[in-house]
């Protein structure tokens, strides 16, 4: 388990929920018609967020579902190896796979996916004590994907987000709209308003304020206009967070982000990512940065936005899922020690 940096209160505990899988990807840039071999890694968006946290030092709990096999166990183990304590129901044949193709210069990246009847894929309303679960955690993490895999997923995190709600713990979720995910006859704004109802933080683009919130946006709206008409829409919401992403191509952009807390939006600095190594879980590095953020300085939302990015930054620079940086190494990005310089 690697050593906890210093951070605000340690007590704080983390429930992530979603499914784990295994990515596979051609190695140098080859296209998939072209591979002979994969290298291997294991994340997907929850999973990511849980074991950037562990990393950052704060107690993080898992929520899964996987095969009775080597597959299964590996994934576990992984997550482990950062300090995650994964919750697993051993359930089902086979562990959810996807296939990443890494984009260069003007051609851009590809995901296949393969994780039909997957474990994660059998899990059910009444099948999850939430109440144990979530018994002395305090905040609890989802994201959309899970509800635009099967209407049965979707009741299953409506379940878990009422009793996270009723128990006190502050909400947190990534829209993280993927259209090509939603297949069984449900669009995504049927189904998400009435999951994000119950959230605290949102991370999202105005561009999907009607397609995933059903929140009618007019042409020429600025973030602020979108994101105060979203919190009247759910009022729950303290805060709405967004990345933006200034495409170059797929091997350099710019990077940053904004926070709006009902009052003022909050801007960060950019970042130019000249060389991109892999940019999946980008987005999941933000939103562990973002947690760890409000949590370490609840009272400055500017310090914590600046953490966010700086994190999802150097994500760019680091092979597989996961952010392997420390926060030692993210604040130094932050107060200027950026540049690739060796350290000694």
């Amino acid at each position: 388990m690697y050593a906890h940096e210093n951070y605000r209160d340690m007590s704080k505990r983390i429930v992530t929920f979603g499914e784990i899988l295994l990515r596979l990807s051609p190695p140098s840039h080859l296209r998939l018609t072209q591979a002979t071999s994969f290298d291997l890694y294991y994340g997907c968006a929850e999973a990511n967020v849980a074991a950037s946290l562990a990393k950052f030092g704060l107690p993080v709990t898992f929520i899964t579902a996987v095969p009775s096999n080597e597959l299964g166990e590996s994934s576990l183990s992984m997550l482990r190896s950062f300090g995650v304590e994964p919750i697993a129901f051993t359930q089902g044949k086979r562990l959810g796979i996807y296939y990443f193709e890494q984009g260069a210069s003007e051609r851009p990246g590809k995901v296949v996916y393969d994780r039909e009847e997957s474990s994660f894929s059998t899990l059910r309303k009444g099948m999850i004590d939430w109440e144990s679960i979530f018994k002395d955690a305090d905040w609890f993490h989802w994201s959309g994907i899970t509800p635009s895999l099967s209407l049965e997923l979707a009741e299953l995190c409506k379940e878990a987000l009422v009793v996270a709600e009723n128990m006190g713990l502050t909400i947190f979720a990534d829209l993280n709209y993927r259209p090509t995910l939603w297949k069984y006859g449900k669009n995504a704004n049927e189904i998400m308003p009435n999951l994000v109802q119950h959230c605290d933080l949102l991370l999202g683009g105005i561009d999907e304020s009607e397609k995933v919130l059903g929140v009618k946006m007019n042409e020429g709206e600025t973030e602020e206009i979108v994101f105060a008409n979203w919190m009247k829409a759910f009022p729950k919401l303290k805060n709405i967070t967004s990345t933006h992403r200034m495409r170059a191509n797929a091997s350099s952009n710019a990077v940053s982000a904004s926070i709006w807390n009902g009052k003022e939006l909050l801007h960060s600095r950019e970042y130019n990512v000249s060389h991109i190594i892999d940019r999946i879980g980008a987005g999941d590095a933000f939103m562990a940065g973002i947690i760890y953020g409000l949590i370490t300085w609840p009272e400055d939302h500017q310090t914590a936005l600046e953490f966010a990015v700086a994190a999802t930054c150097l994500k760019h620079s680091i092979s597989g899922d996961i952010n392997l940086v420390t926060v030692s190494e993210i604040k130094a990005l932050m107060n200027g020690l950026g540049g690739g310089r060796v350290s000694r």
